[in-house]
């Protein structure tokens, strides 16, 4: 039967359409990376001429990189877990330092994957950044998910590149040519685990519209684009018009050996004048401009402009209101990444139990703690009078907190103070020893 030629062109314009998306969206995902990792020189060599880029230093700041770190508060502090098993984190390798990561990429690119990984005995953790999902009769959940494999950074290596797949049932490696490769571990390919071996973490939920409906933060990248453009026009305006623009007049003046330079001196004849015209100061204007456009994308973050601007000194209550709007963005944070550990849980526990017959037994609790209050000295000493008063903290508590890397816990600290009081005892029961006015009183008297 000859199929129907209009409905085949509408599939096909419909499977164009997509892939288009799908295209678009791994290339802002991969233009989103490169400026968090500074590799930017390419996109900002576009604006200009090869012939003036190779007299000046074309300009890389990273301000993706600083907001993207500033505003992932959820893991800064690793967070407090708690399980029924006490062996259970001595499986995990890395945890902490992987779930940073993430949640910075996840800022970054509004969507990963986090794969646990038994590797080595213990259970690893590979943020999958670029992946390509698969359907079924749901568009929003995929049924199998495929990602390139690490590459050996090696110059030698001839290995292919690699890519795994991975469904409910089955999973494999092939190669660019499609090559299933062999596993003498798994001949069959079978999914061990039942389940994919993923945990999905969306910044702002799961899309209602399309799984790949999610967008890298693009406005940092065009931001930090245009700061890099003006900061070149800056530089070569310090190159070229730092000392004005020069001029020769003259009937005897020979062209051909006129050279340009700081260091330069040129003979001009006998009527030869040389005369040089000062342009306006543009670099304050750029300056200005360059601030001016971090300010507004530094609101767009919850930032207040004193991010901008450098740290200046401020009383404790100052910088709570100014960092509101970022610390009631971290609470709907905790809410998300509270979520993402339970679903992390329950796929480390199967793997533990298929690779280690290892029971994992329940996660209890997971405790983010509270942002570090930034008081002053007096801030602080009347905080600490006010909890001493009212029993919420000792003297040991309040010397692990002024200095937790001499007492790192409250043993330490407790036996601080006991020396302490001994001493201060020691050093009364001498002053009592002593009475005033004897010869040991006088010969110890400090002399005025």
């Amino acid at each position: 039967m000859i199929p129907n030629i209009g409905e085949m062109l509408l599939r096909q314009s419909q499977m164009d359409a997509q892939q288009n998306a799908k295209n678009q969206w791994r290339k802002n995902r991969l233009i989103a990376r490169d400026f968090y990792n500074g590799y930017t020189e390419a996109y900002t060599e576009n604006y200009f001429s090869r012939n003036l880029l190779s007299k000046i230093p074309v300009a890389n700041v990273n301000i993706t990189r600083r907001i993207i770190d500033r505003i992932s508060l959820v893991y800064m502090k690793p967070p407090k877990r708690e399980y029924s098993n006490e062996n259970f984190p001595e499986l995990l390798n890395e945890k902490d330092l992987k779930m940073q990561r993430a949640e910075r990429m996840t800022n970054l690119l509004e969507h990963i994957l986090i794969k646990p990984t038994w590797r080595n005995g213990v259970l690893d953790y590979d943020i999958i950044m670029d992946f390509e999902a698969e359907f079924g009769d749901d568009p929003l959940r995929p049924t199998a998910i495929t990602y390139p494999l690490s590459i050996k950074a090696s110059v030698m290596d001839d290995t292919p590149e690699l890519t795994a797949y991975w469904d409910s049932e089955h999973t494999f490696v092939f190669s660019n040519d499609g090559k299933i490769q062999d596993d003498p571990n798994n001949p069959d390919h079978i999914n061990p685990y039942g389940v994919l071996p993923f945990v999905e973490c969306f910044k702002n939920g799961r899309p209602e519209y399309s799984y790949i409906d999610t967008t890298p933060a693009m406005d940092i990248v065009a931001t930090n684009l245009e700061i890099n453009v003006s900061e070149c026009n800056a530089n070569a305006n310090t190159m070229f018009q730092s000392f004005g623009y020069m001029y020769v007049n003259g009937s005897q003046v020979e062209k051909d050996s006129l050279e340009v330079g700081q260091d330069k001196i040129s003979f001009l004849g006998i009527d030869g004048t040389m005369n040089i015209v000062s342009p306006p100061n543009t670099i304050e204007a750029l300056a200005s401009s360059i601030e001016h456009s971090y300010k507004l994308l530094a609101q767009n973050y919850h930032l207040n402009i004193s991010f901008v601007e450098g740290s200046v000194a401020q009383s404790g209550v100052a910088l709570k209101m100014r960092n509101s709007e970022l610390s009631d963005a971290r609470i709907s944070d905790i809410i998300r990444w509270r979520g993402i550990e339970h679903q992390m849980f329950e796929l480390e526990s199967i793997i533990l139990g298929v690779e280690s017959g290892l029971n994992g037994g329940e996660l209890l609790k997971v405790d983010y703690e509270e942002q570090e209050e930034i008081l002053s000295a007096e801030e602080r000493r009347a905080k600490w009078e006010w909890e001493l008063s009212h029993g919420f903290k000792d003297r040991a508590d309040i010397l692990i907190e002024k200095d937790p890397d001499r007492f790192p816990d409250r043993e330490t600290a407790q036996d601080y103070l006991f020396e302490r009081s001994s001493q201060d005892l020691a050093e009364e029961d001498d002053d009592e020893a002593t009475p005033q006015g004897s010869l040991l009183e006088a010969l110890t008297r400090p002399v005025s």
